[in-house]
């Protein structure tokens, strides 16, 4: 491994509420327990480093060095676990330079402690202790923070979906975390204020290293000059198997996934709720009639007016008429009660006979 300065039979709402909400929570717990290293565990990898955007005396400047390396679990006692590793480098420059070179050797690390007990898998210039890049532990949960090399990070998501380009660009399932700092560079590249940001991502079922992102700024000091330093790192093979995990909507969104899926549950179970609720208050009124009540049609309406005679009394003196009581009958056609005496009904003008 080649680093350059790097760091009742019914079920009720409210059961039904608190069934989907512990499922929902249970779905994103997934309880861990340390993995323990066995001898033959390996992973091999491809690395990419590059220098570019140079300003100022590195304005123009770029490199590039490609490393593929591997490494294995050789025997474990205890805690003690002895590995050894391997890897080869190849650098070239903007200004025409290249150079190639192998290294290899063998260490021991605390699968305890996750330091490094005896030699390193060639990191130099960090404080002792320093801690393994390659391997966590698991059961770390989202917020928790540990250390790689000399650096501290913390735990962003126990289920991130990380794309592996040396794997066909597939998805698989990783821990997420992030580390940050400052340093000062001081090496071949010149004296430099350096500042970073660090992505790691490793198998949630050992701890084991997956791949990561490095995103250096190296500032110049006491010289005009400045330069981006990136290395990027993923798994081509391991002897433990890596989970599938679907393709992310967008990073933004997998981001918020946990709280958005509790969100939506909620949402669901109140519309829910709702709905059952007004049904059972429905269930509880009055019932209406199938269909409105429609009065039968019945006769027409007899005019206000009464019937009168059509005697013209002229300019007689008025008399005392005495009117008695007429036989009545109902009109064959309206039903009006009309007298027997007229011939035809006085409201719809059909004969009585």
């Amino acid at each position: 491994m080649s680093f350059i300065s790097k760091k009742s039979g019914k079920i009720t709402a409210a059961a039904l509420l608190t069934f989907l909400v512990a499922f929902a929570f249970a779905a994103n717990v997934r309880p861990v327990s340390a993995y323990s290293p066995q001898k033959g565990d390996s992973f091999n990898y491809s690395e990419t480093v590059t220098v570019n955007n140079g300003q100022g005396s590195y304005s123009g400047y770029s490199d590039q060095t490609t490393v593929t390396g591997m490494e294995q679990v050789d025997s474990v006692s205890g805690s003690t676990v002895s590995s050894s590793y391997k890897f080869t480098s190849q650098f070239s420059s903007s200004q025409g330079s290249s150079t190639s070179n192998t290294v290899s050797g063998a260490f021991t690390w605390s699968s305890g402690s996750f330091t490094y007990l005896n030699g390193t898998d060639d990191q130099v210039g960090y404080a002792k202790p320093t801690y393994v890049w390659f391997a966590i532990d698991p059961s770390h949960a989202v917020g928790d923070s540990f250390q790689v090399l000399n650096t501290q990070f913390t735990v962003l998501s126990k289920d991130y979906s990380l794309q592996l380009p040396t794997e066909g660009d597939k998805y698989v399932q990783t821990i997420e975390t992030k580390g940050s700092g400052q340093y000062q560079r001081n090496d071949s590249y010149g004296v430099f204020s350096a500042s970073f940001t660090w992505y790691e991502y490793f198998d949630p079922a050992t701890g084991y290293i997956v791949g990561y992102s490095y995103v250096e700024q190296d500032s110049g000091q006491g010289q005009s000059g400045s330069f981006s330093y990136t290395d990027n790192l993923y798994v081509t093979s391991t002897s433990y198997p890596l989970a599938a995990a679907s393709a992310p909507v967008s990073s933004a969104v997998a981001g918020m996934a946990p709280d958005f899926l509790y969100l939506a549950v909620v949402a669901v179970l109140v519309i829910i709720i709702v709905a059952a609720y007004a049904a059972s208050r429905r269930r509880r009124r009055s019932t209406l009639p199938k269909h409105p009540y429609t009065p039968q049609q019945g006769p027409p309406t007899p005019s206000p007016t009464p019937w009168e005679s059509k005697v013209d009394l002229g300019s007689k003196p008025t008399e005392q008429v005495v009117i008695r009581d007429v036989a009545k009958t109902n009109c064959k056609f309206c039903g009006t009660l009309i007298p027997t005496t007229v011939d035809r009904c006085p409201y719809c003008g059909a004969p009585r006979e």
